[in-house]
């Protein structure tokens, strides 16, 4: 049967609006909700003796990261399966593709992380700012004056991290050559605008590379179930000889018309990388199509595909390097 392609493509939009529409709700609603949890942070921090602010800081930040991290690669599973069933619209790496598409999330992302610590830290930031304070009496009423016009404000300062907050390490994100001028972690002193900046910075890094673990885990565990589905045979119990998909096929046989010529790169590919890359770039065909007409299953088309797709890179990058050199 033939496939309509403007279907398809009507197919492929409809499903990465609507991967983007169940994403981006549950992302605000973290964030948002992460106000609560920094002011309540903040509260605690108070309170504490200066040795044991950093305690509540991160008991209440952690879970709020490991909810991003997990939501972020859920979003990523869906586009990456998505790009699987649709290589045509996203392209010959699955994983980049979906990777890309979750870029303004995670920038989003990571510059609310600076503002958490702000209101966790000092009780404001650049979105919520107190607007007065009144004593607390068990069984009394209060209440206090907002003001309607509130009078502008001048740009602010850099922000300034507390010392009790500044730590050393791979969990943290910062080197151990990292603390000459800090102040010591039990003062009231305030670090820097330059190692404030490289505490933000190690925070965004660490944040980052849990996403990228759990997405590491997504990506091997679609790869695996993928590989784990049968090529397809056709209908071989209906006796159908005549009617049998093209895809019963071997090799390029009935394919027609490359739509592109790769055959400048064919050499130093094995035969069976030389076949996956025709297949899936010079004829355009499916992983699952590429899968059945190599007599493998989709992994192991895919792992031929991206091992020809690596030497040819390699290619590319010697040609470059080797013009390059002549022209000098």
């Amino acid at each position: 049967m033939k496939v309509n392609n403007d279907s398809s493509d009507e197919r492929f939009t409809s499903a990465r609006q609507a991967i983007s529409n169940l994403l981006l709700p549950e992302l605000r609603d973290i964030l948002q909700g992460g106000w609560t949890a920094a002011l309540a942070a903040n509260s605690e921090i108070q309170i504490r003796p200066i040795s044991q602010r950093s305690a509540p800081f991160h008991r209440h930040l952690l879970p709020l990261l490991k909810e991003l991290a997990s939501l972020l690669a859920g979003a990523y599973r869906r586009y990456f399966k998505l790009a699987l069933a649709h290589p045509q619209q996203t392209g010959s790496d699955p994983h980049q593709w979906a990777v890309l598409q979750l870029e303004a999330a995670v920038a989003t992302t990571l510059e609310w992380i600076p503002n958490w610590y702000m209101l966790a830290c000092d009780g404001s930031n650049q979105y919520m700012q107190p607007v007065g304070r009144v004593p607390f009496e068990q069984g009394q009423s209060v209440s206090i004056s907002i003001p309607v016009n509130p009078p502008e404000t001048a740009s602010p300062k850099p922000w300034r991290a507390p010392a009790w907050l500044f730590a050393v390490g791979p969990m943290v994100g910062i080197g151990a050559l990292k603390t000459k001028n800090v102040p010591n972690w039990d003062s009231v002193e305030k670090l820097s605008a330059a190692h404030t900046r490289l505490l933000l910075k190690g925070a965004r890094r660490v944040f980052l590379w849990k996403v990228g673990q759990e997405i590491e885990v997504v990506r091997n565990e679609e790869i695996a179930a993928a590989g784990s589905v049968p090529a397809p045979i056709g209908d071989a119990q209906a006796g159908k000889k005549n009617k049998r998909p093209k895809y019963w096929l071997k090799g390029t046989a009935g394919l027609g018309r490359k739509l592109s010529d790769l055959s400048r790169y064919m050499d130093g590919l094995t035969e069976r990388q030389q076949l996956a890359l025709s297949l899936r770039l010079e004829y355009r065909l499916g992983l699952g199509e590429v899968a059945a007409r190599m007599g493998v299953d989709r992994k192991t088309a895919y792992d031929h595909f991206m091992a020809a797709r690596k030497k040819i890179d390699e290619i590319r990058s010697n040609q470059k390097r080797a013009t390059s050199g002549t022209e000098d």
